[in-house]
């Protein structure tokens, strides 16, 4: 299958790793806006150099990878899908609803494949974890926190670029459904976008959810606590075992004598905590050999039109709290 990559910033580099990395991809081309970030480019890969988007797009290839700032990519994809290409955009798909059923409704009027990038989807402790969620019996919470000492972006705020992972990840596990939210979130000095945010929602499926996000942390968290009636998991993405298991549920005494129904309290089962043995696989990796599939055997996607609608919603929601 024959592809060009927009955007070769931080993750433009990872995505033509990952491109040519998997069999059955050719990159005819890399472009991007900056002279310099091709050269770099063209020292690892083999591709003819266009000096605008729509020569990329009106030369011989099958999709396009987008890896461009957010407020890019509804007018990159809408132009490729335009020109007959399919898509793999980076997160988020669009910045806003409406953009993001245009493309939508746009590629399936020209029978063309979309996939958005919710990285995390396809990495394999969240793969582990959707297949083994019903022994955990009841999702009671979910706790996430995605901290670093980031780089701030113009184009996009905190929540928009690190807490739509664990919204994909929530979407995927449990459903995004919301029915009450709170957000507590602040600026940097002069910056335009918020840095920090602290979200907490309750979804209609009695699920409680609480996504803490920043870019002024001194250390690197990764970290999403899943609590069953059955059995937790701690998921760290900065660990070697990224997931461990605690066969622990939350058990809320319900046989009460008179003198403790003014003392409802949660006990807990305490017990060991186990590391499943997962594939040695990246999730990027993992993501554009999906695409390749999705495009060439019409399979449907982890991150399918639902996934994009559903995410993009709760960021929408999340964002005029």
């Amino acid at each position: 299958m024959k592809v060009a990559l927009i955007g070769y910033g931080y993750w433009g580099i990872n995505l033509a790793k990952a491109i040519d990395n998997t069999v059955g991809y050719e990159l005819i081309n890399i472009f991007d806006e900056h002279a310099d970030r091709v050269s770099e480019a063209k020292k690892l890969y083999d591709f003819e150099i266009k000096n605008s988007l729509d020569e990329v797009l009106s030369s011989n290839i099958d999709a396009v990878f987008i890896a461009t700032p957010p407020a890019t990519h509804y007018d990159i994809a809408k132009q490729a899908l335009e020109a007959n290409k399919h898509i793999f955009v980076e997160k988020p798909f669009t910045l806003n609803l409406d953009d993001a059923y245009k493309l939508i409704n746009l590629a399936e009027k020209k029978n063309l494949k979309y996939m958005v990038d919710h990285i995390f989807l396809y990495s394999e402790p969240i793969k582990y974890l959707k297949q083994n969620l019903d022994k955990f019996g009841d999702i009671v919470y979910i706790n996430a926190r995605r901290i670093n000492l980031g780089l701030f972006q113009y184009s996009t705020d905190v929540i928009w670029d690190l807490a739509v992972h664990d919204l994909a990840i929530i979407d995927y596990l449990v459903g995004l459904d919301i029915e009450k939210v709170s957000v507590f979130k602040r600026k940097y000095k002069d910056f335009p976008n918020e840095a920090i945010a602290s979200i907490n929602m309750e979804l209609k499926n009695g699920v409680v959810v609480s996504v803490d996000v920043s870019w002024l942390s001194p250390v690197k968290v990764r970290e999403m606590i899943i609590g069953g009636t059955n059995m937790s998991a701690v998921y760290d993405d900065t660990k070697s075992s990224q997931i461990e298991i605690y066969d622990a549920g939350i058990v809320l005494e319900k046989d009460l004598t008179k003198n403790e129904l003014y003392q409802h309290m949660v006990q807990y089962k305490y017990a060991d905590s186990s590391s499943p043995e997962l594939p040695d696989r990246q999730s990027l990796n993992n993501a554009v050999e999906h695409f390749k599939e999705y495009v060439e055997n019409d399979c449907e996607p982890i991150t399918s039109k639902q996934s994009i609608i559903n995410v993009i919603k709760a960021l929408e929601i999340i964002s005029k709290v």
